[in-house]
């Protein structure tokens, strides 16, 4: 899950687009592979202090913004 409070206004330097930016999504595989680390924590228990490490991460690390016309992931924020 990345983290957006609102879509920022962004000029595209691609197509030209400018207004309010798309969010990306993180998609699900990092959370998969903290949740294997979670699992695997309870053999091993130092791992839980790297699985909270991770999962602070995954939560409060900023959404990806992009054009949602052209899909580039570099726009400009205005």
């Amino acid at each position: 899950m990345a983290f957006a409070l609102w879509r920022k206004q962004i000029k595209c330097p691609n197509c030209q687009y400018e207004g309010k930016a798309q969010i990306k999504g993180s998609g699900c595989g990092l959370w998969l592979v903290f949740l294997v680390l979670f699992s695997i924590s309870f053999l091993f228990w130092p791992l839980f202090i790297v699985a909270g490490i991770m999962f602070l991460w995954l939560l409060l690390k900023p959404a990806d913004q992009i054009c949602p016309k052209c899909k580039y992931v570099n726009p400009i924020p205005k």
